[in-house]
Order: C-alpha cells, then sequence, then structure tokens
C-alpha cells in the first residue's frame, strides 16, 4: 500500500538564489506535522527566516544533513530547531554532520524526552550529548510534560563534548502548565503563554537575527 504522500516529503521552502541567510531544518515529532505547520513553521518563516524547512522525525537522517551541507559549503549557517522526537533526530543530523566536517551554528531541541524514548533502538546515542561541531545549544523543557520530559531531572541536560560549545538548559517550571503541545502554540498570538514567548520565541529570534549578512 502506498503511503501518503503528504507524510513523506519535507514542506520545503521557496527562496531566490542569492539569499544568504541561515537555513533552518524544523524537525517534527511523531503525529507532529500539522502542529509544526500551524505553529514553529509558520512563525518561523513569518519571521523572516525564509529558508526553513519542515522535515519529520522519520526523514532519513543523512538526507536532511545533504540539505544543510549544501548551504554549508556556500558559507551560509547551519541550524537545527526540533521539537518531541524530532528533537531526538536534530541531534542526530548534528552526528552526522560532524562526520562530514559540518558545523552546526545552532541547535534548539524542544520536548525531546520523556515517551519520546519509546523507541531507544532508533537513535542508539546518548541523546543528551552535544556534538563538537554544535556552537550552540539551546535545551527547552517542562515539568510534567509525560510526553517530552524525561523523570530524572538529570536525563533532561544537554551537555557539552568539548570545551567552548555554548549550551544552556532551560526548564518550564510546573506551576506553569505548559503541556507538550503548549510549549509550541505560537498563534493566535492571544494563546501564547508568555514565558515560551519570553525565554524560547524571543531566544530564538536573538539567536538568529545576527545569522544574516548585509
Amino acid at each position: 500500500m502506498a503511503r501518503n504522500p503528504v507524510f513523506q516529503f519535507p514542506d520545503r521552502a521557496q527562496i531566490s538564489p542569492d539569499f544568504t541567510g541561515p537555513r533552518v531544518a524544523a524537525i517534527h515529532g511523531f503525529m507532529g506535522r500539522v502542529l509544526m505547520q500551524k505553529h514553529l513553521l509558520r512563525w518561523l518563516r513569518e519571521s523572516g527566516h525564509r529558508d526553513t524547512t519542515m522535515y519529520g522525525y522519520f526523514h532519513a537522517h543523512t538526507a536532511i544533513a545533504d540539505d544543510l551541507c549544501e548551504v554549508a559549503a556556500n558559507g551560509r549557517k547551519v541550524v537545527i530547531v526540533g521539537y518531541s522526537q524530532g528533537g531526538f533526530q536534530a541531534m542526530k543530523v548534528a552526528r552526522e554532520l560532524r562526520r562530514r566536517n559540518t558545523q552546526v551554528a545552532l541547535l534548539v531541541t524542544i520536548a525531546a524526552g520523556g515517551l519520546g524514548r519509546a523507541f531507544p533502538g532508533r537513535w542508539g546515542f546518548d541523546l543528551r550529548r552535544v556534538p563538537g561541531n554544535v556552537d550552540r545549544c539551546l535545551n527547552f523543557f517542562s515539568e510534567g510534560d509525560l510526553l517530552g520530559e524525561d523523570k530524572i531531572r538529570q536525563w533532561n541536560l544537554a551537555r557539552p563534548v568539548q570545551a567552548g560549545q555554548q549550551i544552556e538548559n532551560h526548564c518550564f517550571p510546573k506551576n506553569e502548565q505548559l503541556s507538550h503541545v503548549r510549549l509550541v502554540t505560537c498563534y493566535p498570538e492571544s494563546r501564547v503563554h508568555p514565558s515560551v514567548r519570553g525565554v524560547l520565541l524571543d531566544r530564538l529570534r536573538a539567536e538568529l537575527e545576527p545569522m544574516y549578512t548585509p
């Protein structure tokens, strides 16, 4: 039986050949395609980051790496944003880029833990060790999010593998009641949690803006 192609192919950006900004790979988790399209993908593109392509956690990490290496060879920055199991796949892509000697300017993982670890054989590596080719990693998780938070706090924390890496872990406290979905809710604006806006979205915007060349 043929699969529905909607769930197979990346949602690719349409940009001009002379675009010089970063390429952003946004990777969604299990059954998260529509959620990311409506929220994070839309927010990234509407915030001016036009070269943002959305992939799924099931897309081959080597194929995603191919797309990113293409622009890195032309001197453009590489950014990977992964949500839920897409955060695990983002780490896997970063590891593949390390194998290819390609630098990652920014790696962002959101709610990558909890029940997302249900298929450990798929990953086969320490999901919290940030590869040495990653300049900066921002890791976000919410207390009480069964789908995206590990039970033992230490298991949620991203760790560097070498000196010079900038790693930040941001935990949203339980009293803010940020569910797995609410963590990435960007629309309508009235539904965006103040902490998500201030800690996650504004920070992501601040990291991306300096990557554009005049």
